[in-house]
């Protein structure tokens, strides 16, 4: 047992604590303290918070939606990997909310239900927010709130990365929901649903999926056949195992630069294709129908160093889906880019396990107590996981 009298952590807010911990107990907690000060110059005048389920991982919160209450707008709420869900989180106000990894061979997985992005009034909402790391079943995007005015249900600029999502993406704003970015997400046998109901022409702008992989995923629009306007991007993406169409009722979206692996790119309408490439559809022709576009690659093998031949099968973190020496989708994007998740802005070989902060990897406590007013000598190990 390491006996520590009195242990104090004031960095941003950090409650001073009286602590008696196992090590084990004691190298935990500083693994979630280290990144908290890791974090500190990129957070001036935001709180970072801890918060762990986990009896083993003791951190200030044990409840998510609890830290994320007491939060201000703008903390950071750093999230460990546990094996215990963390349920649903609602957030009323901008947070920034780190997991520590959706598979769990480095990492533990952290594991959330829906995250419901709401507005409370018209001057304070979850706009602003940003999710990193999770293992989540959805997220969900509704502005309305009670008392509201025409006008006043929109909700904008949120970004999540580096998520695994199982369900889908539901957006029920009704006034506008503007500025968001899927980034090197995995979306598994999921349904993103881009309008609200009631709506005709759909109040949605800048919507981006890129560097994502979709597996068995559709993309719709479920009140009718809604017109985007250019306003949803999807770019630079893999889809895959997907026997039926992968879009239904929506129209005026943008492609590009998608590799489509067994994967049929059906179901639009008005939409543009360009410089996309599809291999083993049931129906490789790109654009089909009312739909326009040019650059396209039909039913052409994308040369992937690692994916099976046939298609046709589950994302592995075993893939490799860049591009081997050859390939027709080097270099015939947009702009000269690389067609696939290897390709773009935010170009990957296959998902990362995990989020984009460093992760202490070691901690070397070298004594077994310390009187009150003396100095805790602790060695620490990180890597920066970009």
């Amino acid at each position: 047992m390491v006996e520590i009298s009195y242990l104090y952590i004031d960095y941003y807010g950090l409650p001073n604590q009286r602590l008696t911990l196992t090590s084990y107990q004691l190298k935990n907690l500083f693994k979630l303290f280290s990144l908290a000060i890791i974090l500190l110059p990129t957070t001036v005048l935001a709180t970072v918070y801890t918060v762990s389920n986990n009896a083993n991982r003791p951190a200030q919160y044990t409840n998510l939606q609890t830290a994320a209450d007491a939060a201000a707008p703008n903390d950071t709420l750093l999230v460990t990997g546990s094996p215990a869900t963390y349920g649903t989180l609602t957030l009323y106000k901008p947070l920034v909310v780190y997991g520590e990894a959706i598979e769990g061979s480095e990492f533990p997985i952290t594991t959330l239900g829906t995250v419901y992005c709401n507005r409370l009034n018209s001057s304070l909402s979850s706009s602003g927010s940003r999710f990193y790391g999770f293992h989540m079943t959805s997220i969900n995007f509704s502005g309305s709130f009670s008392g509201s005015t025409a006008g006043q249900n929109v909700l904008n600029d949120f970004i999540v990365e580096r998520c695994r999502i199982n369900s889908g993406m539901t957006n029920t704003t009704y006034d506008g929901l503007s500025d968001v970015t899927f980034r090197n997400c995995y979306f598994r046998n999921s349904i993103i649903t881009l309008d609200q109901e009631g709506a005709i022409i759909s109040d949605v702008s800048s919507i981006i999926f890129t560097n994502n992989v979709f597996e068995n995923t559709l993309i719709r629009a479920l009140y009718g056949l809604i017109e985007f306007n250019g306003n949803v991007v999807i770019r630079n993406n893999i889809f895959i195992d997907r026997t039926t169409y992968s879009f239904q009722n929506a129209q005026q979206l943008v492609l590009e630069n998608n590799i489509f692996y067994k994967a049929e790119p059906t179901g639009l309408e008005n939409s543009t294709f360009n410089n996309n490439l599809t291999y083993l559809c049931n129906d490789n022709t790109i654009p089909y129908g009312t739909n326009i576009g040019s650059g396209n690659i039909e039913n052409v093998d994308p040369m992937l160093v690692n994916y099976p031949a046939l298609g046709g099968v589950d994302h592995s973190w075993d893939w490799d889906y860049s591009l081997q020496p050859g390939s027709p989708a080097i270099g015939t994007g947009t702009n000269g880019s690389d067609i696939g998740i290897n390709g773009g802005n935010s170009p990957v070989a296959n998902l990362y396990r995990y989020a984009k902060i460093p992760a202490v990897t070691t901690i070397d406590v070298p004594v077994s107590s310390v009187p009150v007013g003396g100095t805790l000598q602790i060695n620490i190990e990180a890597v920066s996981r970009d």
